[in-house]
Order: structure tokens, then sequence, then C-alpha cells
């Protein structure tokens, strides 16, 4: 019996979530519920206006599988240079959609597409892109290639500004 990748990944997933040993307990902690996202947001636009590079608020929640398989994604070789590159990354935990509201109201509401949602701000807060479309809400049926592209295009977007 041959497994479709989409089982396979989702398993591996679920294998983190439930007991991954050390690499697991990162897993479940990759969403901050004490952390003071506005606090965040604002230091990483700091670093951003003296650097250049983009923030990339990335809205989602422990309980939520798609974004433990987008965090996998981010720790890709590749995938995490290039983001080290260009982007300040701010992970904002939005609990079970009850926490951290206001942030997702004043950036034209991502999260109603779904979790893992993401917001691109240039350096000076401007919006460049909020995944209203759920971009990313099904990241576990991506490839590594796909979500490089969306953070390469964000980039492309950002340019254009």
């Amino acid at each position: 019996m041959r497994l479709s990748s989409r089982l396979v990944l989702a398993l591996c997933a679920c294998t983190v979530l439930v007991g991954g040993g050390a690499r697991g307990a990162r897993a479940q902690s990759l969403y901050d519920a004490r952390a003071d996202a506005r606090a965040a947001i604002d230091s990483a636009l700091a670093r951003a206006r003296s650097d250049h590079k983009l923030v990339l608020l990335d809205l989602g929640a422990d309980w939520c599988l798609d974004c433990v398989v987008l965090d996998r994604f981010f720790h890709d070789p590749a995938i995490a240079a290039y983001l080290a590159a260009h982007y300040h990354v701010v992970r904002i935990d939005i609990g079970r959609f009850d926490r951290n509201l206001d942030i997702d109201t004043k950036y034209g509401h991502p999260i109603e597409g779904g979790v893992p949602a993401a917001v691109v701000l240039t350096p000076r807060g401007k919006v460049v892109v909020a995944t209203r479309n759920g971009a990313l809400e099904s990241a576990r049926s991506m490839s590594a290639m796909e979500v490089m592209r969306l953070l390469q295009d964000w980039v492309s977007l950002a340019a254009g500004t």
C-alpha cells in the first residue's frame, strides 16, 4: 500500500504534535500566548526601518496543523535563508480565534481566510499583502517551492510599492 505525500506529511506533523521529543516540544510553542504581539511588531518594524527588510506577521496557533507544517517549511534551509535575507518574522498567537483580534482587525482580517495567515508590512508599516484569500490555510498540501514562490511574490509586490 502506497501512502500519498499529503497523508505522509499529515502523519509526520501529527507525530510532532503528539510527542516528537525535543522537536515536538519546540513545535508546541510556536505561538507564545504570553507575548506582547504589538511590542513585537513595533520592534520588527524598527529593525526593518534600519535594514530595509519586510515584516512578515505569521498569525496562527499551536493547535493548527497547517501552522506547524508552515513552520517546518520556514526551517527548510533554502526558505530559512530567504526569510532571513528579506523578512523579520513575528509570530502572533490567535488562540482559538479569541486572542490578538485587534491585530487581525488592524491588518484587514487575514484570519478570516483561515490560519496560518500572513501579513507583509513595509518598514513603515504599510500592508503589502494580507492573506484573506487563505493562501497558507492549507500549508500541509503545499510544497516548499510553492511557499518559496509566495514569499518571493510578496517581496516583488513590496518592491512595486
